[in-house]
């Protein structure tokens, strides 16, 4: 009787053992819960895409930069804020009279190069059908090209130059990052990055205008909501104001 007690625990510790070894196997095989960040990819400009995902937020377009490089240029941006401090007061004074906050809108934006960034994202959390997205992207006039993601080349002026010039790009939202035939057929998407550059080589408003609508297009075909910068839905006065910058 002894010994079949004994047989029976010991039998039961081997059990428990067997459990905890078996737990232990099935949680190493889960995927880590990692922190990730869009890898370093770039346009002909050198400006970098942003993440579909609400932990990666576009910062001004742009794809945020680590910590330390983000201290690095607040650093040089306040050292050289103190030294043209008093000549941009200067300028203030001499410019008042003259401009208005949606003048300085206007120019700000034709004196310099901006990124403006549409994400297209799923209604569900099953992700955007990555069949479905390659079929929509190529109906719709984009081509799979440089860095591996899809570019939309418009038709250019006879006397402008003859090389393809890429007025906006779609980049996938998450990793691998590209838009790759087997990064996409019988796969699922967090969402699409639709990316523009200003000044382009055509004329800005239509530019933007084309960017819009097509994203719109593209966007509803797929089924998807369409999201500003800031990852919030793109709304009727988002769009007015986007166009207006460009009259």
């Amino acid at each position: 009787m002894n010994i079949t007690s004994l047989l029976i625990t010991l039998a039961g510790i081997i059990f428990i053992v067997a459990l905890y070894i078996i737990s232990r196997i099935s949680q190493s095989k889960l995927p880590k819960n990692t922190a990730t960040r869009i890898p370093n990819i770039k346009d002909e400009n050198g400006e970098r895409f942003t993440s579909v995902l609400d932990d990666i937020p576009a910062r001004d377009g742009s794809t945020p930069v680590p910590d330390m490089t983000v201290n690095e240029e607040t650093a040089q941006d306040n050292q050289a804020d103190t030294q043209t401090d008093q000549q941009e007061e200067d300028d203030d004074e001499a410019q008042a009279a003259t401009h208005t906050p949606a003048n300085d809108d206007k120019e700000d934006a034709a004196s310099k190069q901006r990124q403006h960034i549409l994400f297209i994202t799923p209604r569900n959390e099953e992700g955007l059908d990555g069949s479905l997205v390659q079929k929509v992207l190529q109906k719709n006039g984009l081509v799979l090209g440089d860095m591996d993601i899809y570019h939309y080349f418009p038709v250019m002026d006879s006397n402008q130059d003859d090389e393809k010039y890429s007025l906006f790009r779609v980049a996938n939202g998450m990793a691998p990052w590209t838009l790759k035939p087997e990064d996409l057929l019988g796969k699922k998407l967090a969402g699409l990055s639709v990316v523009i550059i200003t000044p382009t080589k055509i004329n800005d408003s239509e530019a933007i205008s084309l960017f819009i609508s097509l994203s719109e297009r593209i966007c509803k075909q797929l089924g998807g909501v369409l999201k500003n910068q800031q990852q919030q839905l793109f709304t009727a006065s988002d769009k007015k104001d986007l166009i207006y910058l460009y009259k």
